[in-house]
Formats: C-alpha cells, structure tokens, sequence
C-alpha cells in the first residue's frame, strides 16, 4: 500500500470497455478465388500492387511483405525465430487442421494446441488461431 497526501493532485481516469475489438485479423472467403496471400506474392514476385490500393496500402504491404520468403512458387513466412512456416489457403488449412487434430501429431487438442502444432509442423495462414480455436 502506499499513503497519497491529502494535498497532492489525484486526477481521476476514465476506463471504457468497447464492444467491437479494435483490430481484428479474420478474414472472411476468398471471394475473388485468390489465396489471402496473392498480393504479397505479387509483390515480392513483381513489386507490383493491387489495383486502385492507395499510397498507405501501398505502404503496409511493403511493410508486410518483409516478414515473407518466396522460393519458386511456394510463399513462406519467417516466424520470430527464422523458421519458415508455409503459406498456405483455406482449403488447405481446413484439411491441416482435421489431419493434426484427428492424431498425425498427437492426441485430440484444443484449440490452441492445434494452432500450436500446425505452425510446428510448418504451416501458416492468417486465421491460424481463430480457425483452430472453431474448428476444436
């Protein structure tokens, strides 16, 4: 505990709670067919950007396509520690996600140990952890 002086200045704070998340990373099917990936791979293929994208867009993917590796045709992205974890779309995610939770790594798990295991069996896509959390 600590004591405050009846004569020091004590200004109150607000503390909201928000209902809708600030940021959020799901993303939705691929209604243009494309993997969620393409434009990062265009870019690093091509150093091309998507049409009519503005010059912040233009911006965050630069910024984003630096955590990405490309070798042939096979995009990979670097996890912290420099393991390439490969990209991959929804079709496949889904079919990852039942073959590691049915036991080609282990036991049943949940969520968050599925998510775990698919990036330790070097895999990645953007709804990783949401994806295994539902899919558990």
């Amino acid at each position: 505990m600590f004591k405050i002086k009846e004569a020091a200045d004590v200004r109150p704070f607000d503390l909201e709670v928000r209902e809708v998340s600030a940021h959020c990373l799901n993303v939705e099917e691929e209604v243009d067919g494309k993997p969620w990936y393409h434009d990062i791979m265009q870019y690093i293929k091509h150093q091309t950007y998507p049409e009519n994208v503005t010059d912040n867009d233009k911006r965050t993917l630069r910024r984003l396509a630096m955590g990405f590796f490309l070798s042939g045709e096979v995009l990979y992205k670097r996890s912290r520690d420099q393991v390439l974890l490969r990209c991959v779309d929804v079709a496949e995610a889904n079919k990852i996600m039942k073959e590691v939770h049915e036991g080609t790594c282990g036991a049943h798990a949940n969520g968050h140990m599925l998510a775990r295991q698919s990036m330790r069996a070097g895999y990645y896509w953007l709804t990783l952890e949401s994806d295994c959390i539902n899919f558990a």
